[in-house]
Formats: structure tokens, C-alpha cells, sequence
């Protein structure tokens, strides 16, 4: 799993990762984020906001707290917003293979 928090840090420093909640909700609503990651710690309000946006499929929680995503990217947050599609995919593989 440590290399879905690897992702996270390259895609910060590509600059194709909003962090944050009005960051990762403006994403949203601008289209450009592929994946949407919150952490385990994450409010279930965070949850049903992505999905009063429209945007429940791709959504994932990762096993991951606040503190731990906020040391790879450098900035604590529980929500996560990846604005390129080949950091997206990468992640959601390597979260499936986990998940088996």
C-alpha cells in the first residue's frame, strides 16, 4: 500500500493533486479530477458531498489517516483530489491488487 501514498507524492509535486476539501470539491466541479481519494478518517460528510456533486464512482477510501497521507504530500488533509488520469488509474490498480 505504500505506494498509493508514493503516487500522492509525485502527483503533488507534478502539481496534479488539489488537496484539500474546497480544493478537491472545486476539482469536482471544474471536471478535472479523475479520482477522488479520502482518508480512513475521513467525515462521512466528505462522502456525501462528493456524491451530491455527482461524482460517487470515482471515489475511493484508502487505508491511510490524515497524518500519514499529510506526510507524503507534505499538507494534512482527508480528502484528495487526482487531477491526472495516469496517477488515477495507478492508484486505483494498486488499491485492487491490495484489496485481493
Amino acid at each position: 500500500m505504500a505506494d498509493v501514498l508514493g503516487y500522492l507524492g509525485l502527483a503533488r509535486r507534478a502539481g496534479k493533486l488539489s488537496i484539500g476539501h474546497d480544493a478537491a470539491l472545486l476539482s469536482v466541479r471544474k471536471g478535472t479530477a479523475h479520482l477522488v481519494l479520502l482518508t480512513e478518517d475521513a467525515s462521512p460528510r466528505h462522502q456525501r458531498e462528493l456524491e451530491a456533486a455527482g461524482f460517487r464512482d470515482r471515489t475511493a477510501v484508502i487505508p491511510y489517516n490524515m497524518n500519514e497521507t499529510g506526510v507524503a504530500t507534505g499538507k494534512k488533509s482527508c480528502i484528495y483530489a487526482l487531477e491526472d488520469e495516469g496517477f488515477a488509474r495507478a492508484v486505483l490498480n494498486t488499491l485492487s491488487k491490495e484489496g485481493n
